[in-house]
């Protein structure tokens, strides 16, 4: 049995931490509410602990892709696409709705560089949310439907897709085509009915294993890339938003979370943690860089 030895990582609390990445040697998360991006060096984890660097963001970003360039990276949020070069950030796209109502949330890049992004609704009713696939000026909607469209994610075999609904309580699997970019019939692979606990973000790992932060649930959920059920990790934060595996050996795990309320406080120790993170006998599996068509003069 695996012993979770979970550790606050130090940084400023956060309002809304989402979107944790590892990639070119670096930590990278938001706060989607006080619009702030933080970096950190990957061996911060691992013993050298160090004050994240903080970037003022001009919108309210959900994710965070890298590219293939270590100082570009891809933002997503309530005005659409954004690209980071350093610390200045220029928007490139609007969003496909409109964004007094809707912001984009979470996504990813597949093993072929396409942009993924889903979408929620402020007011989480109607149902107009959901999953798009960017192309050069335009989103193109591939699963509509959506009320908060989370917890995207690519198996390494680059063959299966998992992606959530956080209000529908609901995580679906389909098969991917990584070739032409198109995704299969939706299957359900678990639908959460017990109390406020909901799926959030998700990411894999090397051995095919899809973990899921389970918001309110003071958890993580394992699923095998079939969609099984393998097992529940406890978590220290009440509000778990997106796990992420990184560091030197891509076997520390860094969970994220939103701020804890009376309800739903976060374990002793760890009350005004944000983040929290632990070494683990298990690989992640390495963050595809998105590969954006930008404007000419950000080439």
């Amino acid at each position: 049995m695996t012993h979770w030895a979970w550790q606050a990582v130090p940084c400023p609390p956060c309002t809304l931490a989402e979107s944790p990445r590892f990639a070119h040697g670096q930590w990278v998360w938001v706060d989607i509410q006080e619009r702030t991006l933080y970096r950190l060096p990957g061996a911060a984890l691992a013993g050298d602990p160090q004050a994240p660097q903080a970037t003022p963001l001009p919108d309210e970003i959900a994710c965070v892709l890298p590219t293939p360039k270590a100082d570009e990276w891809v933002l997503l949020g309530r005005n659409g696409l954004w690209h980071l070069h350093k610390n200045t950030c220029t928007h490139v796209q609007a969003p496909p709705f409109d964004s007094n109502t809707h912001r984009y949330n979470d996504g990813r890049a597949d093993s072929q560089g396409r942009v993924w992004i889903s979408s929620l609704v402020d007011a989480r009713t109607p149902a107009s949310a959901g999953l798009y696939c960017i192309a050069p000026g335009h989103a193109v909607l591939k699963v509509p439907g959506l009320i908060v469209g989370n917890g995207l994610a690519f198996s390494p075999s680059g063959h299966t897709a998992f992606l959530s609904d956080t209000r529908h309580k609901t995580i679906w699997r389909c098969h991917y085509n990584p070739l032409t970019g198109e995704l299969g019939e939706r299957q359900a692979v678990k639908h959460y009915s017990d109390g406020n606990a909901r799926p959030d973000g998700a990411c894999f790992s090397a051995d095919g294993s899809y973990w899921v932060a389970v918001l309110e649930g003071y958890r993580l959920d394992r699923f095998s890339e079939d969609g099984e059920f393998i097992e529940s990790v406890p978590v220290p934060l009440a509000k778990p938003t997106m796990p992420c595996f990184g560091g030197p050996g891509l076997n520390t795990l860094l969970v994220t979370g939103a701020r804890p309320s009376a309800e739903h406080p976060n374990q002793p120790g760890f009350e005004d943690a944000s983040l929290v993170a632990c070494q683990t006998p298990y690989t992640g599996w390495p963050e595809a860089h998105a590969h954006p068509v930008w404007p000419a003069h950000l080439l």
